[in-house]
């Protein structure tokens, strides 16, 4: 079975992601469990922890199909001292949430694997080619710790040929090769 899905909103609080999904169709979904463009948020209740955690398993989301995203605003490779520690602080906060909400996916912490998505490749940003991921997973530690989720809009527009069947094989071929489906 393939478990496809989108973002979903997590407006109002990160129960409503799951109805959110439900409501579309999804067997899958992602979602931010904070502002991502906010270094600090509060503390995820005790009552939207367990009604994450009943949503879920009402509409049949298991863990490892639910992918929280983190902050835009985490760099875990600033060049400062200050935006480093940031940056550190609000990857902490986003794990320790993942484990309140019972999440097995995300980037440290125990039983949360980190997931690599694949940038658009516009700017300074990085991981945008497949040499890249395979780069960074090559100075992770402990790789079951680590995976990849391929944003196939940003794969497309960091120039791979998506569009035809040909093209999609032959991107997810070299994917293979260089990366690896095992992440």
């Amino acid at each position: 079975m393939k478990y496809i899905g989108a973002h979903v909103s997590a407006s109002g609080g990160v129960e409503n992601a799951p109805v959110n999904a439900n409501a579309i169709g999804a067997k899958a979904f992602a979602l931010f469990t904070r502002n991502q463009r906010q270094w600090k948020s509060s503390p995820l209740t005790k009552k939207s922890i367990s009604l994450f955690r009943e949503r879920c398993e009402e509409f049949g989301y298991a863990a490892e199909y639910i992918l929280p995203h983190d902050s835009y605003l985490i760099n875990l490779g600033h060049p400062e001292a200050e935006g480093l520690q940031k940056s550190r602080d609000a990857f902490l906060d986003e794990m320790q949430r993942c484990e309140q909400l019972g999440l097995n996916r995300l980037n440290q912490t125990s039983g949360v694997c980190a997931v690599l998505e694949n940038t658009a490749g516009q700017g300074t940003n990085l991981g945008y080619t497949f040499e890249q991921l395979a780069y960074i997973i090559d100075k992770v530690e402990d790789k079951s710790r680590v995976g990849v989720c391929i944003d196939t809009a940003h794969t497309l527009a960091a120039g791979y040929d998506i569009k035809t069947v040909e093209g999609f094989t032959e991107t997810f071929r070299h994917f293979d090769e260089v990366v690896g489906f095992s992440y």
